[in-house]
């Protein structure tokens, strides 16, 4: 491979974020970019870079890829490539994601295979395409690259009326461990970073889509409205970012980089409590304790 274009002058390398348009991506190409990082940004539409490329001068480069569109991910390695020759990238954040959250029953087929296809199978797609720049080749001459994926809480446990959501965060931690298992030989480490609620618009987006009665007139329409009600409030005591950002630049910097990092004890518990009882607290968390009654619809979803 050739020298490329420019290595960008960073001692640190580059790292390819995915999802840097606004909340957690964007305070993590922040970060990468305050610590020394030559930062690549996904985005969808070129007028969501301005302002990293503001922030990060010449140090910012910006992609204009869609994590589902295959053609265009491809068009993103050789951008790259062309950038960094023969140093290859220092790392990958998969950090792209979704949510659209909706009784299962209900939800319609194409929003659920939407958050899927963007939170895993748009991961897979892009650590799949960037493997060889992070060092997967016998033929590689550069130092080993690090993935860290962003992860959730969600992918040990499951929320009633997030079934998408955890499915794909489950997905993306079984297929991690997979992959951080097969990188061993090529030296190129596998991290997970599992936040819960994070300052970010995710879940914010997904309360304002839902809000518009969408599944009014359903056996859930009070337990729907109440658990809205609920994440709006877990969204309005939501942890910083930079929670999340400090244990991206352990994950690329460290001499020894977690497999994972659980940021909050639902973390722990979803792994460790048994299903009866952990049931118990989520409905409580919720307040949607009446669904515990399954035998007496009446009694939760006219409530």
């Amino acid at each position: 491979m050739s020298q490329g274009r420019s290595s960008t002058g960073s001692k640190l390398g580059a790292v390819l974020v995915t999802g840097v348009s606004s909340g957690i991506g964007r305070a993590i190409a922040e970060a990468l970019l305050t610590a020394g990082y030559t930062v690549f940004g996904s985005i969808r539409k070129p007028g969501d870079a301005e302002g990293l490329k503001a922030y990060g001068k010449e140090q910012f480069v910006p992609l204009v890829f869609d994590v589902t569109d295959a053609a265009a991910i491809a068009r993103a390695v050789n951008e790259v490539a062309h950038w960094m020759g023969d140093a290859g990238l220092a790392g990958l954040v998969n950090n792209a994601g979704i949510n659209i959250s909706g009784p299962f029953l209900h939800q319609p087929a194409k929003q659920f295979k939407q958050v899927v296809d963007v939170n895993f199978h748009g991961l897979v797609a892009v650590t799949h395409a960037f493997l060889p720049l992070l060092g997967a080749s016998g033929a590689a001459r550069q130092s080993p690259g690090r993935i860290v994926n962003i992860g959730s809480v969600q992918g040990t446990m499951t929320v009633p009326f997030m079934s998408a959501y955890a499915a794909s965060k489950h997905a993306v931690e079984a297929f991690a461990q997979g992959l951080r298992r097969e990188m061993i030989p090529f030296g190129i480490s596998v991290s997970t970073i599992e936040p819960n609620f994070t300052r970010s618009d995710l879940f914010a987006k997904a309360v304002t889509d839902s809000a518009a009665n969408t599944y009014v007139g359903t056996v859930y329409q009070a337990a729907w409205a109440q658990f809205n009600t609920a994440i709006a409030a877990a969204e309005a005591g939501a942890k910083p970012a930079s929670t999340v950002t400090r244990k991206v630049l352990h994950a690329l910097q460290s001499p020894r980089p977690r497999p994972r990092y659980p940021l909050d004890p639902m973390w722990h518990l979803g792994r460790f409590l048994p299903d009866r009882l952990f049931d118990r607290l989520i409905f409580k968390g919720l307040g949607i304790t009446a669904m515990l009654r399954p035998h007496r619809r009446n009694s939760w979803s006219e409530s």
